[in-house]
């Protein structure tokens, strides 16, 4: 999750700095990746909140390939936009978050709304 509205970027990798859970430690706080511990079927969802009127997209990337893309617009105070991809993965494939568009996202009362998630099924 962010904790921050002016989040670390990293080539446009969104760098998540607030964890709540990391089995394995296959999330890597400082480049922003998720390495597959082993081969198998994993989700990974993005939820974004942009900040008041402004515009905001994230993609989920896979090995270097953007697989979907949230999207809010500006055409009304604090939108979200979210989205869901399931892959199939080898052991050691990577899977992270870019930013698409601005770099303003949100939190309330130090809660993080922008999140990455992912999970083996």
């Amino acid at each position: 999750m962010l904790s921050s509205n002016f989040p670390s970027l990293s080539n446009d990798i969104v760098l998540f700095n607030y964890v709540i859970t990391n089995t394995g430690l296959s999330y890597n706080t400082k480049t922003g990746k998720f390495n597959a511990p082993k081969s198998g079927t994993y989700v990974f969802f993005v939820t974004a909140v942009s900040s008041y009127n402004n515009t905001l997209s994230f993609n989920i990337v896979y090995n270097g390939t953007s697989k979907v893309r949230t999207y809010s617009d500006d055409s009304a105070p604090y939108q979200t936009g979210t989205n869901l991809v399931v892959l199939v993965l080898d052991k050691g494939d990577s899977v992270w978050v870019s930013r698409g568009h601005d770099k303003i996202f949100t939190t309330f009362e130090n809660i993080p709304l922008t999140t990455f998630s992912g999970f083996l099924l």
